[in-house]
């Protein structure tokens, strides 16, 4: 009896074929099965003709985890949550010992560039075109320049746009080689940092707030829809600086402040970090908890914020003062976060098949640490290892291990 006829790929339906790729959303991943064989080639090409047609809708690209480490010198391992969080490739890094503190949309590294003299730069990963960034900052009604190791940074647009504003969180403190300065170490101080593209300094435009430690800094966020940047505080009140460009490349900013209450919430774990995050229209702020310094990510909680209700007549301090307040969410509602220091971003999960909702976090509790960005060889390290994803109640190290690193922690690459 003759053995029925053996079917091929090309005789699936289309229907099957997208069924297939389904179970490979990563760009990267279909480019490798295409290299299987002629058959593969022409299944993934036909149905890149279907994405035209809008019969195999294909996500945007989820952000990859840069871990850095001595694997080999100079590189990082680009970890892909599409592709089920597998290495994809090491990407170059230069020089090796560069410090990342952030990324942005299109390849963007931000990199602290040591040896005998600071640099920040913006690096693109893929075309290799180099931006500077400021290195030095200047103070309203205060003639000294400062140096400055940035911690954080937010830009507006692409690094490429000539319309850029940058926004960082910096440790600032006074030039040495100034006139004036005293010899020995100077003191150093947080602060925020604006500037437009190729200025050589930043400006610290923002109004002094004297002994309100409330006020502090911990993330900052450009919302593109309020032409913005959002920082939030150590208070969990939010500082809102709503940039102008002015002619000659000049900058002018706008200042206020949204409070939310008195003291701050009181928590039963200790906060290691406050993120924001913008997930459709509504701007959230995820706190990361541990169940005490120095030990790995135990939970978190989401909020957004709200107004609260003038006619309130249960309210324990004054609305006029403390007009805002952030409500705490029981659901993710259908969203994928990322986070991290000045590059949170939000995914819908129905867009991508087989995902669940959840935060996926990485190792940046030292992007603040004096003792490790300033350690110049002392032992201190960025441990990297506490990073994962956080989803239904549980923390899930979902990521491959990594080294201490003595350059860099962990960053999102964002494609």
């Amino acid at each position: 009896m003759d053995a029925p006829p053996r079917k091929c790929l090309q005789d699936l339906d289309m229907d099957t074929q997208r069924l297939i790729l389904s179970r490979v959303p990563c760009s990267v991943d279909r480019g490798r099965v295409s290299l299987v064989c002629r058959a593969w080639r022409d299944m993934v090409r036909s149905q890149r003709h279907a994405l035209v047609g809008r019969l195999l809708p294909r996500p945007r690209p989820l952000p990859w985890l840069l871990l850095r480490a001595p694997f080999p010198a100079g590189t990082g391992r680009a970890v892909c949550v599409l592709s089920g969080c597998r290495v994809h490739h090491h990407l170059n890094v230069a020089p090796p010992d560069a410090r990342c503190f952030g990324s942005h949309d299109g390849a963007w590294l931000f990199v602290d560039t040591r040896g005998p003299h600071f640099h920040n730069r913006a690096v693109n990963a893929r075309t290799g075109a180099v931006r500077n960034l400021p290195r030095e900052l200047l103070r309203r009604a205060d003639p000294h320049v400062y140096r400055m190791v940035i911690h954080a940074a937010a830009l507006s647009s692409s690094p490429d746009d000539a319309d850029c504003v940058g926004a960082v969180i910096a440790t600032a403190w006074r030039n040495p080689e100034a006139p004036g300065a005293a010899a020995a170490p100077p003191p150093r101080r947080r602060c925020v940092a604006l500037w437009r593209r190729d200025w050589p300094r930043g400006w610290d435009f923002v109004p002094p707030v004297q002994g309100d430690v409330s006020l502090d800094v911990e993330d900052v966020l450009y919302l593109n829809h309020s032409g913005a940047f959002a920082f939030v505080t150590q208070g969990e009140h939010l500082r809102m600086c709503a940039p102008s460009r002015l002619p000659e490349h000049m900058l002018s900013t706008r200042w206020w402040t949204l409070r939310f209450r008195p003291g701050g919430r009181v928590y039963d774990q200790f906060v290691r970090s406050r993120y924001l995050v913008v997930a459709g229209e509504e701007l959230l702020m995820v706190v990361r908890f541990t169940p005490h310094p120095n030990q790995p990510t135990s939970k978190f909680k989401v909020f957004r914020t709200a107004k609260r209700d003038v006619n309130d007549d249960n309210a324990v301090f004054p609305i006029a003062l403390y007009p805002w307040q952030w409500n705490e969410l029981d659901t993710l509602g259908g969203w994928m976060l990322f986070v991290g220091h000045g590059c949170s971003r939000a995914y819908k999960v129905d867009e991508y098949p087989g995902f669940k909702e959840g935060i996926y976090f990485l190792d940046d509790g030292k992007f603040y640490d004096d003792a490790v960005v300033f350690g110049n060889g002392n032992g201190n390290r960025y441990p990297c290892s506490d990073n994962g994803k956080w989803s239904e109640g549980q923390i899930e190290r979902c990521f491959p291990r990594s080294d201490p690193s003595d350059h860099s922690s962990p960053v999102w690459f964002l494609p």
